[in-house]
């Protein structure tokens, strides 16, 4: 049974039977979700903006034991899986869609907690395709204007998008310098979940500004 297979081969799975939805864009996220999930606190929020990736967070949630064999087959029935996360679903307040609306939230969530007194941080799971966004860089001007230092973004930097290439369809670099400009404190680690959680726990002890995390794949 599933149980047996490691996550990647189980994503496979998964998704053959609907002409693997979205396999690839899945399978680089997979590591960034152990690694939040592990590192999520009762009051910290994830969002994942890249909710085409929906595929590996179910993945995630079949390994706690938060989903059966039957949940994690019925992906993209008619009455099983949803395509993208919705809310309701563990761990999920924020329903995906639209791709560059995440961090939006994300810094409202921040700000909310901020004028509430309320602890947490607020993790946000970009695709780097979404990068092309413009909402993504108006909320990375947002988020660093008001000091936001309880927004982690995490951007999974595997260098494709849905029609090819990032760097072909629309340059992302130098990447991190992009973000620097923005005020943003940036931390850079190959997608890999014992350095994106090493990665995390960093970037909660830097204050005073929203940070990122650019997950290199292939590196």
């Amino acid at each position: 049974m599933s149980e047996a297979l490691d996550p990647r081969t189980k994503l496979q799975s998964m998704l053959q039977p609907v002409n693997n939805f979205h396999l690839e864009s899945s399978e680089t996220c997979l590591e960034i979700l152990s690694a939040v999930l592990e590192e999520k606190g009762e009051k910290d929020v994830v969002i994942l903006s890249k909710g085409h990736s929906a595929p590996a967070f179910y993945v995630m949630l079949h390994e706690m034991g938060l989903l059966s064999d039957e949940e994690l087959y019925s992906f993209a029935d008619i009455d099983g899986l949803p395509s993208h996360v919705i809310r309701g679903l563990p761990f999920i307040e924020v329903s995906s869609g639209s791709l560059g609306q995440g961090l939006s939230v994300a810094n409202g969530i921040a700000m909310a907690k901020r004028i509430d007194g309320e602890d947490g941080y607020v993790y946000v799971i970009l695709g780097d395709g979404e990068l092309d966004e413009g909402q993504v860089w108006e909320a990375a001007m947002t988020a660093s204007h008001h000091r936001l230092d309880r927004v982690v973004a995490i951007v999974d930097r595997n260098y494709f998008q849905l029609t090819g290439g990032t760097e072909e369809i629309l340059s992302k670099e130098p990447l991190a310098d992009k973000w620097r400009a923005f005020g943003w404190e940036v931390i850079e680690v190959p997608n890999r979940k014992e350095e994106l959680k090493k990665a995390l726990e960093t970037a909660k002890k830097l204050v005073g500004r929203p940070k990122i995390i650019i997950a290199r794949w292939g590196v």
